[in-house]
């Protein structure tokens, strides 16, 4: 295994699943549409006028939602990360990985919220949402060792989170893999 393929290979894994996560999100909570992409519609203005490129986008989001991740790996890559080549990243850790945390979720979901005090699964920010699903989908499918899942993730987290995501990860991610 190549360490630098591994580590590209997380970084488009959580890209992806982060995009999958917020799509989902708007799926499911429709007028968070209306708030954050259609603002015309608070000023009671051109309503119409947005109807049917909300039901465009929401279509586009929908078929984009259902698209097996397999099929379009490589688009993916080369459309969100040029600066990479094929060779720069591990594909046979993203064809197991991602699709894994699709099925995984509901899973997670329930270790999550067993673990977590103050707050539910489902009300974290997407992209810890997604840093949660790759650690889990890797230990799971992987078995890869705790350690290296933890302060992986600890690391995409500072990077791509906010300042405490990284503990919330650690305490909640090795309470999970402990039990």
């Amino acid at each position: 295994m190549n360490i630098r393929k591994r580590i590209n290979a997380r970084k488009v894994a959580l890209s992806y699943i982060y995009q999958h996560c917020f799509f989902g999100n708007l799926l499911h909570h429709k007028s968070a549409i209306d708030e954050s992409l259609f603002i015309d519609n608070i000023f009671q203005t051109q309503t119409e006028k947005f109807a049917k490129e909300k039901d465009d986008f929401l279509e586009k989001i929908e078929i984009y939602h259902q698209f097996p991740f397999e099929e379009h790996v490589e688009e993916f890559v080369e459309t969100f990360f040029d600066e990479w080549t094929k060779e720069d990243i591990d594909f046979d850790y993203l064809l197991k990985v991602v699709p894994a945390t699709f099925t995984l979720e509901s899973e997670l979901r329930e270790e999550v919220n067993k673990y977590a005090q103050t707050f539910s699964y489902d009300d974290m920010d997407v992209i810890d949402r997604g840093l949660f699903l790759l650690g889990y989908a890797e230990w799971k499918v992987l078995q890869t060792p705790k350690e290296v899942i933890i302060n992986e993730l600890i690391e995409l987290a500072k990077r791509y989170s906010d300042e405490g995501a990284p503990r919330l990860l650690n305490g909640i991610m090795h309470k999970i893999i402990m039990n």
